[in-house]
């Protein structure tokens, strides 16, 4: 008997480590930064927080397999790849990512202006068509947001290498992955990533790239740009050691907003105050997460919110938004007409989109109280706890140097082996030390958080299990000119449809029709493309949006005026080049297709700079004061239509 524990003992000590992590994010370099809601874009939300919540049955095989394979911190022996404990530590990401974004909801909520933070929380599925990906599971990512961004929580994979080096979100440790992205043409040379923790960047990027493809194929043959994006963290488990893209990379602390290049975090493993762990489900409110990483990263998406023209980075998403009202309405939006009769109608469907807004940020609100202040959120908080407690004696153990007093430890706990065991806490320390591979942990504890959908109702499964609430019925006021109307449902699909009925009552004639087929040209590329705007002669001519994609891949994209199926006047200008991985953009004067005058140019790794042009040629630097930019808002920049 005593060689059995002095066994367990030289085991215990020998696998125990510290397990630390670091007491400060590099995310809390970041200055605190007001920032104000931009009044041209009152519809819009500023932060949409999306996160992993729900885990298909049909799923849930390769997303573990993909989490294994792609492991962070380091390779994952082939044996542990089925393993129980490797699944239930893929499943206990979803739980806690969940739990642990609404710290961040809280803390964006809170310090930005009202009803502009959303939740969007993801469900991870898997078809022969996209292989593993995730979709919103509500409508939120509907609404035109000036950023998004994307959160989760990581563990390595193997659990035996849990107390040393590798990234681990267990106990008092939690190693967070982040990435924030703005719309392509909010920040053009990266396809609208900002900030992104390093390995997730590739991922992001590529993923950015191909949904910028599908949008303008699918504006090209003349559909509504929509489409979704899964999870960044998602992507990249889905894309299977897909190799480094040599991105323009800014490390964490330089100066923001200079130069197009993308924030790059390292994983960090971060190891919260163990005062406010050791009783969290008394003290939880004094967050130990906010504290030591949420602060700082909220401060830094409030930067980034302040480095972006909110108009330009929503332009897109806004018409997208009008086109579920109205097609008719988002073909005249490219022309940012000021006719009062235009206007009248995107009045009202802009109050509509705002009133949809201030819906999905009730249930945003209602998805938070359910998962951090509910039954959820209480059971994750005796988790976490628990497993505090369990690391806490475990580091203990590990700076026993005395023999005797290691093998007296382990003999005091395996006294509770045979007794009952009546708190969360006693019993995940005594299943752990047990196996010694913290099988009896999280993981064990973890299967009343599965997070599995087996049904076709997801949205339904979700909210029963975050947000018993959610399906409560709800109001909303909308307003605008001198009319107010108050829509009340119970669900989203009832206020949309109440939304859409009120719409089509209320809509009048604007007298013009734009969607016939109009040419638009560009001498980038010997593509014809298509001009959603004015037109005269079948050819481009006034104020509206061109696109052409040739079969390389190469594409240009132009908002504003032309002539003869041409830029021609003041206008911004994506051009996407074969073998180019980055874009560059150019905005201010256009003739016959060229630039021509005083532009500014934007290129990946570049500071913005103002350049001189003549029919097409980069002449010299430019003073900034002669640039005439493109307005961005809804109407102003076109003409008074006839």
């Amino acid at each position: 008997m005593i060689l059995g524990w002095l066994s367990l003992a030289l085991l215990v000590s020998g696998c125990a480590g510290t397990a630390k992590g670091r007491d400060r994010s590099l995310y809390q370099q970041a200055a605190a930064a007001p920032v104000d809601a931009d009044p041209r874009v009152g519809s819009d939300a500023l932060v949409i927080i999306r996160y992993p919540a729900m885990i298909h049955a049909d799923a849930e095989t390769l997303y573990v397999s993909s989490f294994a394979v792609n492991a962070i911190g380091g390779e994952v022996p082939f044996a542990q790849y089925g393993k129980p404990q490797t699944a239930r530590m893929a499943q206990s990401l979803v739980a806690k990512s969940s739990y642990y974004a609404m710290s961040l909801y809280r803390e964006l909520r809170d310090s930005l202006p009202e009803h502009t933070v959303l939740l969007s929380p993801h469900i991870i599925e898997w078809n022969e068509e996209r292989q593993l990906h995730s979709r919103p599971i509500l409508a939120t990512e509907q609404v035109p947001s000036v950023l998004t961004v994307d959160f989760n929580i990581y563990t390595f994979p193997d659990v035996n290498e849990m107390m040393d080096a590798p990234p681990l979100t267990f106990g008092d440790l939690v190693t967070p992955l982040f990435t924030v992205k703005t719309s392509a043409w909010g920040r053009p040379p990266l396809e609208g990533l900002v900030i992104a923790s390093q390995p997730l960047a590739s991922a992001s990027f590529r993923q950015a790239k191909a949904l910028t493809e599908q949008q303008l194929s699918a504006r090209l043959e003349g559909f509504p740009a929509m489409g979704q994006s899964s999870l960044d963290f998602i992507a990249f488990l889905a894309e299977r050691s897909q190799p480094v893209l040599p991105l323009p990379l800014q490390s964490p602390g330089a100066t923001p907003g200079r130069q197009a290049t993308l924030e790059a975090y390292p994983v960090e493993k971060i190891q919260m105050d163990g005062q406010l762990m050791v009783n969290l489900e008394e003290t939880y409110r004094s967050d130990p997460f906010t504290r030591d990483f949420v602060a700082g990263a909220t401060r830094r998406v409030r930067q980034a919110l302040n480095q972006v023209d909110h108009a330009q980075a929503t332009f897109f998403a806004r018409q997208a938004a009008l086109a579920r009202f109205d097609e008719e309405l988002a073909h005249v939006f490219f022309i940012r007409s000021s006719d009062e009769r235009v206007l009248a109608r995107l009045r009202l469907a802009e109050a509509l989109v705002r009133a949809e807004r201030e819906f999905l940020v009730a249930q945003s609100e209602t998805v938070y109280q359910g998962t951090y202040e509910g039954d959820f959120g209480m059971k994750m908080r005796k988790i976490i706890e628990a497993e505090y407690r369990m690391l806490e004696e475990r580091r203990r153990l590990a700076r026993v140097q005395n023999m005797t007093a290691a093998v007296a430890a382990l003999a005091m706990a395996g006294t509770i082996y045979g007794a009952t065991v009546t708190t969360t806490a006693s019993t995940a320390m005594v299943a752990s030390l047990t196996g010694l591979s913290l099988v009896g942990s999280v993981w064990a504890m973890n299967r009343s958080f599965d997070a599995r959908a087996e049904s076709e109702e997801i949205s339904e499964a979700f909210v029963a299990r975050m947000a018993p609430a959610f399906e409560r019925q709800m109001s909303v006021q909308v307003e605008w000119l001198e009319s107010r109307e108050i829509i009340t449902a119970r669900g989203f699909a009832e206020f949309r449809n109440k939304t859409l009925t009120l719409y089509q009552s209320r809509i009048r004639s604007m007298g013009m029709d734009t969607r016939a087929e109009c040419d638009f040209r560009s001498p980038e590329l010997d593509s014809v493309g298509r001009w959603y705007g004015e037109c005269q002669d079948g050819a481009a001519f006034g104020q509206g949006y061109g696109i052409i994609m040739a079969a390389s891949g190469a594409s240009v994209e132009y908002l504003g005026a032309a002539e003869r199926g041409l830029a021609d006047g003041t206008g911004g200008m994506l051009i996407r080049r074969q073998g180019a991985r980055t874009a560059t953009y150019l905005e201010g004067e256009f003739r016959a297709g060229l630039p021509d005058g005083v532009l500014r140019v934007e290129r990946a790794g570049e500071s913005a700079r103002w350049r001189e042009y003549r029919a097409g040629d980069d002449v010299g630097r430019a003073d900034a004061s002669r640039w005439a930019g493109l307005d961005f808002s809804s109407a102003g920049a076109g003409q008074t239509l006839p």
